[in-house]
């Protein structure tokens, strides 16, 4: 593989990564690379938004860990839940405390307990099906946080500049990073902002 196709690849990893849809991932590209496509861009391009994905942490240098033990009940379900939880470098115990509680785990004793504790005793597509969106909702979420950061960092703007918008908008909670509404509303502001300070720039 050439130099110039292994960072064309880089990048199609990352933005799968950052981005939920073709159109977000080729509007990131014109702002960073100059252009939509990355067969348009040149190397020193496609190196600049390689460099901006390992800022982002969704460009790993070393392979993915795996999410912990290997399930005695292999099947497609558990499959999925692995492949997600390594690439978002969570344990299995992450996804059998969402089980625990989908399947109507609560409190703290023993009596109080009647979730399913292990994902191998997960029984049903149901079931399976439930904690699958729960991981793809924090999939987003990170997505959504990934992307906003970045894009702070292309605007020279920080934190604060989020906290205060949701402030104005009477949005604001302590806890915005872990509201996916609130997430997705920051990045299309971020991104619609980006759009005009580069149309300006280019007046």
């Amino acid at each position: 593989m050439t130099n110039r196709a292994k960072l064309i690849q880089l990048v199609h990893i990352g933005t799968s990564k950052l981005f939920n849809d073709d159109v977000e991932r080729r509007d990131w590209q014109q702002r960073s690379g100059g252009h939509r496509s990355c067969k348009d861009m040149s190397d020193q391009q496609l190196q600049h938004c390689v460099d901006l994905l390992k800022q982002a942490k969704v460009l790993n240098t070393k392979p993915p860990k795996r999410a912990g033990r290997v399930p005695f009940n292999p099947s497609p379900y558990m499959a999925k839940i692995e492949a997600m939880l390594t690439e978002m470098e969570l344990s299995w115990q992450y996804a059998e405390a969402i089980a625990w509680r989908q399947t109507g785990g609560k409190g703290d004793k023993p009596h109080n307990r009647p979730g399913v504790q292990r994902l191998e005793w997960l029984k049903g597509s149901k079931h399976f099906e439930s904690l699958i969106a729960a991981l793809e909702k924090e999939q987003y979420k990170r997505r959504y946080l990934k992307a906003i950061e970045l894009n702070l960092e292309l605007l020279g703007l920080n934190e604060s500049y989020c906290i205060d918008l949701l402030k104005q908008n009477n949005s604001y909670t302590s806890k915005w990073k872990r509201n996916l509404g609130l997430l997705k509303m920051l990045s299309e502001h971020l991104n619609e902002k980006y759009d005009e300070w580069r149309d300006y720039a280019a007046q």
